[in-house]
């Protein structure tokens, strides 16, 4: 005699996009298990790949943590592990796997069996190489709740440099992740924070790539405020839980499907469209981040020196820690020349935010864009910026460098022969295609 075994079906919800699975994982019981690493706010001196590492640490809806070491993101994955070991209690997992493309298979496992969790890991240089069979099927998944930290590196191996430039974020802009640069540890332990609420806007649905500069950000060590746990979940929940999100399982998160060109076309439409929502949705949760917690939020691009009218002599357009430098000497260099300079260090990389990014430079005669990641051409940012000054009855003009490949410092000598090369070209002639400095030498 046998005897059958009757399995109850889960409450579901019927949604446009599929059934959604509403007891697979109970979130109160998890919110309920996270045990809090901060209960009130705090300063701590720490480098960025702590200050990123706490940030994931303190979301409850983050309980894997997936992960293999590669310079010079490996810290993340130390500090994780660590504090996981240390705290009692805690319902949170490290997984350590056998390479990176493991690590991105894993990632896409637990993130589409519960789409509500936050699924993260560190990666750089060719560990996220490693990942881009996964990485480019993630882009286009709908798989919101993956994020990918990248710790910015020279993407090559040869020959192999395990300091920061921003070329492996560059590589990987076609892999479909909403990627956002951070300088500065506040503002990498910020980035964390809001971009899943970002990457899980229903509008949105796209996974996240928050970076920063390796060794220059992720080794060296300064002051930030971390904020107490429970605020950061007052923040996300805000964001993701008053959304819901569609069917668990849906045609666009469905991974080994094979289409023809025709229905391929409606995938990307739909890619496209979301990553177009980024441009509506981020200025408005940088807007409620700075509410909340009094520190200026997710924004397209950081700016200073700009006037009431737009109207500047010299723009100039980076990104990164080394702006901080041009910063430091903007005053002095206008005051010695007679001239108003002003600039912006780009943060939101992909989607580009062409129509605020030329808003804000159409009044500029020149804009100095400094680029620090190879590229076979005049750089990427400054492809980026001409594409933004498209249809501009009056373009700026632009001066094209290169400057800090494979995380050389970009020195106060260095920045002053690009700012002159920029102001000579203001009133004389037409600059070359682009030009590479380096210890105050143009070379």
């Amino acid at each position: 005699m046998t005897t059958e075994t009757v399995i109850p079906s889960s409450p579901h919800v019927t949604t446009p996009s599929g059934e959604r699975y509403t007891e697979v994982i109970d979130l109160e019981r998890v919110k309920a298990a996270h045990v809090p690493f901060y209960l009130s706010r705090e300063p701590l001196t720490a480098d960025g790949n702590t200050a990123a590492a706490i940030a994931t640490l303190q979301m409850w809806r983050a309980i894997l943590y997936p992960g293999f070491p590669i310079t010079p993101s490996t810290k993340w994955i130390e500090t994780v592990a660590a504090k996981v070991g240390a705290q009692k209690g805690t319902a949170k997992r490290v997984k350590l796997l056998e390479a990176e493309h493991a690590v991105a298979d894993y990632m896409v496992g637990a993130a589409a069996a519960c789409r509500d969790l936050i699924v993260s890991t560190a990666t750089s240089s060719v560990g996220l190489d490693h990942m881009t069979e996964t990485t480019r099927s993630l882009g286009a998944s709908g798989l919101g709740n993956v994020m990918i930290i990248n710790v910015y590196r020279a993407t090559a191996n040869f020959p192999l440099c395990i300091e920061g430039d921003p070329s492996d974020a560059f590589a990987h802009r076609d892999d479909g992740f909403i990627q956002i640069c951070s300088r500065g540890k506040q503002q990498i332990y910020d980035t964390v924070i809001q971009a899943p609420c970002l990457g899980m806007h229903p509008e949105i649905m796209t996974p996240t790539m928050p970076g920063y500069y390796g060794i220059k950000d992720s080794h060296r060590n300064a002051r930030f405020t971390v904020e107490a746990d429970k605020e950061v979940h007052r923040f996300q929940d805000r964001w993701i839980a008053d959304c819901p999100l569609p069917g668990t399982i849906n045609g666009d998160t469905a991974f080994g499907n094979c289409v023809t060109s025709r229905h391929f076309q409606g995938f990307k439409i739909a890619q496209k469209r979301r990553l177009e929502s980024v441009l509506e949705w981020l200025p408005r949760i940088g807007a409620d981040f700075e509410k909340q917690f009094g520190r200026l939020g997710l924004a397209f691009f950081d700016e200073i020196g700009w006037p009431g009218d737009g109207a500047v002599d010299l723009a100039v357009v980076g990104m990164g820690p080394d702006f901080g430098t041009f910063e430091s000497l903007r005053e002095s260099f206008a005051e010695k020349h007679g001239i108003k300079v002003a600039g912006m260090a780009i943060r939101l990389l992909n989607p580009f935010p062409r129509e605020a990014v030329r808003e804000r430079l159409k009044g500029a005669k020149v804009v100095l864009v400094v680029n620090q990641a190879h590229h076979s051409g005049r750089g990427h940012l400054t492809l980026d910026i001409e594409d933004a000054f498209a249809g501009l009855e009056r373009r700026p003009r632009v001066v094209a460098a290169f400057a800090g490949m494979g995380g050389a410092d970009v020195s106060e000598a260095t920045w002053e022969a690009m700012l002159e090369e920029a102001r000579d070209a203001i009133s004389g002639p037409a600059p070359q295609p682009y030009m590479i400095f380096h210890e105050g030498a143009r070379l």
